[in-house]
């Protein structure tokens, strides 16, 4: 599969013509054959809302999970809170991306005290209650004990994570071959999780995907320090950039 918007869309296509229905976290057990689809946002708000625009218009809804750990985007901000609104106005759901290297967790509780609160963080700045998380590179002892909480679903549940045949496109490399694996139908539950960064018009390799990341930050510092510097480009001009 290529890491493009036209090979998204293959992948999609390829699920609706092998019967899979297209569910979320709350309502997969009324079908028989499903795939959940959900977006893990580590760097990039403006590759996920791309991502989600593009779903709207072939018809599926997905869930995007938000880091509120992050250097790379802003949760609060006006620009980020229109992006995340977007998102849903197009159909999908939101949930919290935690890092638990962030903290000094302990065990279950402490685990559940952080996971409770960025949850709480993320709705003030919606507007809405978030009852989802996945976990940002989960350790061993997340993966291997079946966590779950009260009032918030753990994508990596042992329903969720086992139950579902669970595919990834980390690092931009499937471990399995997802098309394949669609076509067999082998699996009747699919948990597909995908990374918007990964995805653009053109099919590149890794390093030229990362090298455009990096080369494009520049000129975003450059107006984000505009909005809040008066007259900068008397100083210096976004051409010079």
């Amino acid at each position: 599969m290529k890491f493009t918007y036209s090979g998204y869309i293959e992948l999609i296509n390829l699920l609706k013509k092998n019967d899979y229905q297209f569910c979320n976290y709350l309502n997969y057990d009324k079908h028989k054959k499903v795939v959940i689809l959900r977006h893990d946002i580590d760097t990039s708000l403006h590759k996920a809302i791309e991502l989600a625009k593009l779903e709207n218009e072939i018809g599926v809804s997905s869930t995007y999970f938000v880091l509120l750990s992050t250097n790379f985007y802003n949760i609060f901000s006006k620009e980020s809170n229109i992006i995340l609104s977007k998102i849903t106005k197009l159909g999908h759901g939101i949930g919290l991306h935690f890092d638990e290297k962030r903290y000094e967790i302990s065990g279950l509780k402490k685990l559940e005290y952080y996971v409770q609160k960025e949850c709480e963080i993320l709705g003030i700045a919606l507007g809405t209650e978030i009852k989802l998380v996945s976990m940002h590179r989960p350790s061993k002892w997340i993966i291997d004990n079946n966590i779950q909480f009260e009032k918030i679903i753990n994508t990596y549940s042992e329903r969720l994570f086992s139950d579902f045949k669970y595919l990834s496109d980390s690092r931009m490399h499937w471990r399995e071959d997802v098309s394949s694996l669609v076509v067999n139908g082998s699996d009747d539950r699919l948990h597909i999780l995908t990374h918007p960064f990964w995805y653009s018009n053109y099919n590149e390799t890794i390093d030229i995907k990362i090298k455009k990341f990096i080369n494009a930050a520049k000129l975003d510092r450059y107006r984000f320090l505009k909005d809040n510097f008066r007259n900068l480009d008397e100083i210096i001009k976004e051409g010079e950039i």
